[in-house]
């Protein structure tokens, strides 16, 4: 089968590691990959991955941008000498794209709804939900139930998953001893860590304000801060003002996260209330990081909840959160056996290979619908 991912851009994030981790293991079981969007800083990866590239003007948040028309022509061009057997789109913008594209090819798309959305004018008179929706988790699927009325029967629940095995350290202990000099972890400090956006919605202020706690129960604590964005010079005040700046860690973006992983003693997940799932969260279950996690939104709730391997406080239990990451700390025993629990739920729960299974399930079903009704069509 002939698949057409298509994305806003390929800038590091939790879509985009998801659309190259199904891509790729779509690719494992013999089909074809293109992917289209704007140019973003995972391409290399996925020119490594060997999936077809195509570049188009994509990188707005507006689903009726002047872009989004000008990314359509492009691509009618490309597939009249490269047709596909399907369509899948990842955004709200790319989802408008696959609509059009779908009409005009007569081939199936399916959406992948990876967030909350808000149901604007264009939500309403265009809902481009495709001819089946997958929802990454039950609280994604019950907004669509009733916030956009999508019918049961076009939705199919398919939680995130990622291939643990891939997740296995990396580094030798030398290696790893060489990452945590060159980020100025000093030899024998503990690692608080956790990997986000650096936005207002992920609250990582509330987790500086924590630390600061922290480190007076553990004073060998430092705290790593995986990813970068707007708020990011706020935070590094902030963290001066607090008077922890030589313990606090910014790495910036990164591309790959799991050896970032492995340097964290703790990891803290920090929930947007947008959030649909968290794929960041079984990245660090699949290293055998104990987590800390904020009950925060809808999607990360369930997520939690469902594996049973979190510490899980509420958002304004800031005592909670101190009491949590210095518990793990504390008592090496308790947070490995917290990890390999963590571990074990992905290998059962939360694998890539189940995910990829299902995603292409959906990919056959769709066709062969599309398949029935051009033949009832020619038989009129």
């Amino acid at each position: 089968m002939r698949i057409l991912q298509i994305t806003s851009h390929l800038n590091v994030g939790g879509v985009t590691r998801y659309i190259l981790s199904l891509s790729k293991a779509l690719k494992e079981q013999g089909h074809e990959i293109f992917l289209a969007s704007a140019a973003g800083e995972c391409d290399p990866e996925a020119l490594e991955l060997g999936f077809k590239r195509w570049v188009v003007s994509l990188h707005t948040s507006a689903e009726f941008s002047p872009q989004v028309f000008l990314a359509d022509f492009r691509l009618r061009a490309k597939l009249k000498k490269e047709p596909v057997d399907i369509l899948h789109a990842h955004t709200p913008v790319s989802q408008v794209l696959s609509e059009r594209l779908s009409r005009w090819a007569g081939v199936p798309y399916v959406t992948t709804w990876h967030g909350f959305f808000r149901k604007n004018l264009g939500r309403k008179l265009w809902p481009c939900v495709g001819d089946r929706t997958i929802a990454i988790s039950q609280p994604v699927r019950e907004d669509l139930l009733h916030t956009f009325q999508v019918p049961d029967s076009r939705i199919r629940l398919i939680p995130n998953g990622i291939d643990p095995n891939a997740y296995a350290r990396s580094m030798n202990e030398q290696e790893w001893q060489q990452r945590r000099r060159q980020i100025g972890l000093p030899p024998g400090c503990l690692v608080v860590g956790t990997i986000s956006r650096l936005v207002e919605s992920k609250g990582i202020d509330l987790l500086l304000r924590c630390f600061s706690a922290i480190c007076m129960k553990v004073p060998e604590a430092h705290l790593l801060i995986v990813g970068d964005g707007s708020m990011r010079i706020q935070l590094q005040r902030l963290a001066e003002e607090l008077s922890i700046a030589e313990k606090v860690h910014f790495t910036g973006s990164v591309a790959a996260v799991r050896d970032w992983l492995w340097l964290m003693d703790v990891f803290v997940f920090l929930p947007a209330k947008e959030e649909g799932f968290g794929l960041t969260l079984l990245e660090a279950m699949a290293t055998r990081r104990p987590v800390v996690a904020l009950r925060r939104g809808k999607g990360a709730p369930w997520v939690l909840d469902q594996a049973g391997v979190a510490a899980v406080v509420e958002p304004e239990d800031q005592e909670g959160l101190v009491a949590a990451v210095t518990g793990f700390l504390r008592n090496q025993q308790a947070a490995e056996a917290a990890g390999l629990r963590a571990f074990e739920t992905v290998q059962q729960h939360y694998s890539l290979s189940r995910m990829a299974t299902e995603v292409e399930s959906v990919y056959k079903e769709v066709v062969e619908v599309r398949n029935q009704k051009s033949e009832v069509r020619n038989q009129i």
